[in-house]
């Protein structure tokens, strides 16, 4: 596996060129860039691919993966077809980049997960839009399965919940993927929801998945059980994210989870530590990553397969 970041680049933050630089000095292999500013998906649709390629290049790098969050599930038709397109254009940007992976999201018209309707209520009662949402997921991303398809590229939901997606868990992850069959379209892998959230153990969720992680957009999670006492559930500082080694997870597990699992591609650095900010936090969640991994050129020898067919 090689260690990638998330970021932008050429939108009023940094160059591509200074970015670039940073990422080679600190260690990374790759970068995550989202489709905007150098990655503006009409932008290298028209101008072509050689100022982004070129660039990674000369320090050492490629591009692991393009971010184009878009929500195609939105109350209005008109934002949600505007978005379907714009992530059709980021796939057919991904392809023009030689980039396999497009991280999106599953998208929702409400956040925080309340497509299930009244806390406490049954399935199927009158507020329960799960099903409605996942026929209407059918609907809105078959044609950009279809070009993924096309242009062989993997599509990786994220399962972020409180950004607004229907797909944050087990139970809807199996029904979007049902939905929209293809082996073009499968998960993002980011243990740190599933802390707060409580779908633990975190190795046990990634080995049920195995064979459709497409990407693993990492970050770590802390949750306080003092503040969980004094607030509840309903608060909003019994948890925080952090960036890799400075959570409650065990990333020597979650890596060799994924390794069992078949997965063999990329662990990004997400980064929305309020302790760590910025580029120092990016470099920590490297270091700490690194020691999982083997030397540069060493291949772990994956079980692949192993859990399905163990029946575990």
């Amino acid at each position: 596996m090689d260690i990638s970041f998330q970021t932008s680049a050429g939108d009023g933050t940094w160059s591509l060129e200074k970015c670039a630089a940073w990422a080679s000095e600190h260690d990374f292999d790759c970068v995550r860039l989202a489709d905007r500013g150098v990655l503006d998906s009409n932008r290298v649709l028209t101008e072509g691919p050689d100022e982004v390629l070129e660039t990674l290049d000369r320090h050492g790098l490629y591009l692991a993966c393009v971010t184009s969050h878009c929500n195609l599930l939105d109350e209005r038709e008109e934002e949600r077809t505007a978005e379907q397109s714009r992530l059709i254009r980021a796939i057919e940007s991904a392809a023009v980049l030689g980039c396999p992976v497009v991280v999106t999201g599953s998208g929702s018209p409400v956040m925080n997960g309340r497509f299930y309707g009244t806390y406490s209520y049954p399935p199927g009662n009158v507020s329960d839009r799960s099903d409605e949402l996942v026929e209407q997921f059918a609907e809105m991303f078959a044609p950009v399965v279809k070009s993924a398809e096309d242009k062989d590229i993997k599509i990786a939901l994220d399962v972020a919940v409180r950004m607004g997606n229907i797909g944050c868990n087990p139970e809807m992850w199996d029904k979007i993927l049902d939905a929209v069959p293809s082996d073009h379209l499968g998960l993002s892998c980011d243990p740190s929801h599933w802390v707060w959230m409580m779908i633990m153990p975190a190795e046990d969720v990634i080995r049920e998945y195995a064979g459709k992680w497409y990407y693993a957009d990492v970050k770590d999670c802390e949750v306080s059980p003092r503040m969980l006492y004094r607030q509840g559930i309903i608060g909003n500082w019994w948890w925080q994210y952090r960036v890799p080694g400075r959570g409650q997870l065990d990333w020597g597990t979650v890596v060799g989870a994924l390794v069992e699992s078949g997965y063999d591609y990329v662990l990004c650095v997400e980064n929305e530590d309020r302790g760590m900010p910025g580029l120092e936090g990016f470099a920590y969640g490297c270091r700490h990553l690194r020691q999982f991994l083997p030397p540069r050129g060493v291949r772990y020898e994956s079980p692949s397969g192993q859990w399905k067919d163990s029946g575990q």
